[in-house]
C-alpha cells in the first residue's frame, strides 16, 4: 500500500509480454522447440512445420516465440545463430 510520501512517485508495472520474455530468458529448450528450430532452419514455414508435426500453426508459432526468449533473440535468423553458437545443432 502507497502511503502519502510515495504520492509523487511513478507507479510501473510490467507488461506481461516483458515478465515472461524475462522468466524464459536463458533457460533450455525443449526436444519440441529443438525439432521446430531444426525445422526453421531447414527453411520450413509455419504452415509446413505445423504439417510435418500434425499441430496447429498457432501451436508452431508459441514454440517459436519461446526460442526466442529463451536464446534472447527477436528472429530466425538471430535464433539459428545463436544456437549454432551455443552448440545447439
Amino acid at each position: 500500500m502507497r502511503g502519502p510520501e510515495d504520492a509523487f512517485l511513478p507507479s510501473y508495472s510490467v507488461p506481461n509480454a516483458v515478465r515472461r520474455r524475462l522468466s524464459l530468458s536463458g533457460r533450455p529448450l525443449t526436444p519440441a522447440e529443438l525439432e521446430i528450430l531444426r525445422w526453421a532452419s531447414e527453411g520450413k514455414t509455419v504452415w509446413e512445420i505445423s504439417q510435418i508435426r500434425a499441430t496447429s500453426e498457432a501451436t508452431v508459432k508459441f514454440h517459436l516465440r519461446n526460442i526466442y526468449c529463451k536464446l534472447e533473440v527477436t528472429n530466425r535468423v538471430q535464433a539459428m545463430n545463436e544456437a549454432a553458437r551455443q552448440g545447439l545443432y
